[in-house]
Formats: C-alpha cells, structure tokens, sequence
C-alpha cells in the first residue's frame, strides 16, 4: 500500500517557492511587475492542478 500524499504541504510547499523565487529575483535584479502579472496567474493554475491531481482517490 502506498503512503498517501499530503496535498496541503505540496501546494504550501510549491507556493513558498514560488515566493522564494521572487524573492531571488528581487534581490539579484528588479523584478518586471509586467512579467510577474502574467506568471503569477498561471503558476497558481499550475499548482492548483497539481493539487487536485494530487488528492484523487485512487481505486
């Protein structure tokens, strides 16, 4: 039997990186507020499909 994934600490996990990651860029360079409209969107679709996949029960 295989161990059950914790769909909460995966998504927690990939937004902190997410957060991370623009914290990075804010550090080593200016951040592109135009860029970041349109990749903070689709990376919280992307996640959020993650997380769904990741809870499905499986039979």
């Amino acid at each position: 039997m295989r161990p059950r994934t914790d769909v909460a600490a995966l998504v927690a996990g990939l937004l902190a990186c997410a957060l991370a990651g623009l914290g990075l860029w804010g550090a080593f360079g200016a951040i592109a507020w135009s860029a970041v409209a349109v990749v903070a969107p689709v990376s919280l679709l992307i996640v959020g499909v993650i997380g769904l996949f990741a809870s499905r029960e499986r039979s």
